[in-house]
Formats: structure tokens, C-alpha cells, sequence
């Protein structure tokens, strides 16, 4: 079983959509890397799988157990840790 599978996710910001129509599983093991413009949706489609936004259409399933976290691409003002205790946090 897939450790994420996203099954015809859609997402849109009043304009052309982010994401249209998504397919994709990832299996345990697997490593992948996103690669696009500014505005492309690649921080949105990490969003939704950290599940702070829930896709317009589709569904974003997860097997028993498995724990996805996100960092933020920018430091807030009052963190005063190394990246380390940041990371580890």
C-alpha cells in the first residue's frame, strides 16, 4: 500500500488551477524532489499534504500511521534556535 496517494486532486486560487486532476502514489522508500516556477503550486500541494488545505476536488489519503510535517520557508521573527533545534522540533 502507498504511503500517500493523491486520487484527482484539484486545488485553485481564483484563477487556472494549481493542480488539475492529480494522480500520484508515493510507496515507503521513495525519495522525490519538486521543481517549478514561482506560483506553480508547490508549497500548496505541500500544504495540502501537511493538511493544512483540503483540495477543491479528490481526495489526499494516507496509509495507517503515517505523519507528514512541513517547514516553512521562512524563518519566523521570534525563533531564536539553530536550524538543528528548529528541524528537530
Amino acid at each position: 500500500m502507498a504511503l500517500v496517494t493523491l486520487r484527482d486532486v484539484s486545488l485553485r486560487f481564483r484563477g487556472p488551477p494549481l493542480l488539475d486532476s492529480v494522480e500520484c502514489h508515493l510507496e515507503e522508500g521513495e525519495r522525490i524532489g519538486l521543481l517549478g516556477r514561482n506560483g506553480a503550486g508547490k508549497t500548496s500541494l505541500m500544504r495540502l499534504l501537511a493538511g493544512e488545505l483540503a483540495p477543491d476536488s479528490g481526495q489526499v489519503q494516507f496509509a495507517p500511521g503515517t505523519v507528514v510535517s512541513l517547514l516553512r520557508q521562512d524563518v519566523p521573527q521570534d525563533v531564536v534556535a539553530t536550524i538543528s533545534d528548529v528541524v528537530a522540533e
